[in-house]
């Protein structure tokens, strides 16, 4: 989603540095004001370099996220984009973390401020949930804004490619998903998500502040994956199995009941999501992964 911040960021007329492993500047950005500075997020004096003289940092990228270990590294190394912003001019940093991070609500609607029922454990979660904590607690004089993305479907959402796969594949013989599919689950299309991370740089309200990133559409994980078959001219049959047998996001998939309250995001960074209605953004979706019906 890094795409669609810096098309927003140049379209405010903003002058953008892209931290890339590549050294050239994509051709889409050629004549504008994207200064690539080339480096990796493993090498954080890499980063440091890049940090100099930057108003506002966008944290949207992370170190292949796989395992404990790269967990680790990616919360050292927001405690170290964190403790060098003073020194290195940087006023605000916003960060990208999760919906997951809110867990399993213990009330509902769910806003920002709901304690969890449920906390998850993950490692994915815990990283995120480890990030926002230093980052509040430690960002000094700076500002910081934290978005929780829900998850994100539309072009370029390669982490739903799997079930999008899985789906067409197996959806007329019998698809198996944790619980009936039937549950609610938050979604956001990539590019309300890409513009509320944009506005989170910018609105001056945002300042300190934590914000869900949904549609804010009561979807079921079934509305979903059936707009994808309708889509593709299938059939779907569900085959519920026990959540157990799934490692995460199963557990987080299953349990969902209610949608997250997006109402601070309209409010403080005056964001309204366009893609309320499925079909649209799960077209899109479809033919960047060259599914066709």
């Amino acid at each position: 989603m890094g795409g669609p911040v810096v098309d927003l960021l140049i379209g405010g007329n903003h002058t953008v540095r892209l931290f890339s492993r590549k050294g050239s500047l994509p051709g889409k950005w050629a004549g504008t004001e994207v200064e690539v500075f080339p480096g990796d997020l493993e090498d954080f004096p890499a980063v440091a370099r890049a940090m100099e003289g930057v108003e506002i940092f966008y944290h949207i990228g992370e170190i292949k996220n796989a395992t404990r270990a790269a967990s680790r590294r990616n919360i050292r190394l927001v405690e170290r984009i964190t403790d060098n912003m003073a020194d290195k001019g940087v006023r605000r940093l916003v960060f990208v973390s999760s919906i997951t991070v809110a867990g399993i609500p213990s009330s509902l609607p769910a806003t920002e401020e709901t304690s969890p029922a449920v906390t998850l454990g993950d490692h994915y979660t815990s990283y995120k949930r480890e990030c926002e904590k230093y980052i509040a607690g430690h960002s000094g004089d700076a500002e910081y804004v934290v978005a929780r993305p829900a998850p994100v479907y539309g072009p370029g959402s390669r982490y739903l490619g799997r079930m999008v796969d899985a789906a067409r594949k197996l959806g007329a013989l019998g698809l198996p998903f944790p619980g009936d599919a039937r549950n609610l689950v938050p979604l956001v299309h990539v590019r309300d998500l890409s513009r509320a991370i944009y506005l989170c740089g910018i609105r001056e309200g945002a300042a300190n502040q934590i914000f869900n990133i949904t549609d804010g559409v009561r979807h079921s994980w079934f509305d979903f994956i059936s707009t994808i078959m309708k889509l593709s001219g299938r059939k779907l049959r569900i085959v519920p199995l026990p959540p157990f047998l799934f490692k995460f996001p199963s557990f987080f998939i299953d349990r969902f009941s209610e949608i997250f309250d997006n109402v601070k995001a309209k409010s403080l960074l005056a964001w309204e999501p366009e893609y309320l209605s499925l079909t649209d953004g799960v077209k899109e979706m479809l033919r960047d992964y060259g599914v066709t019906s």
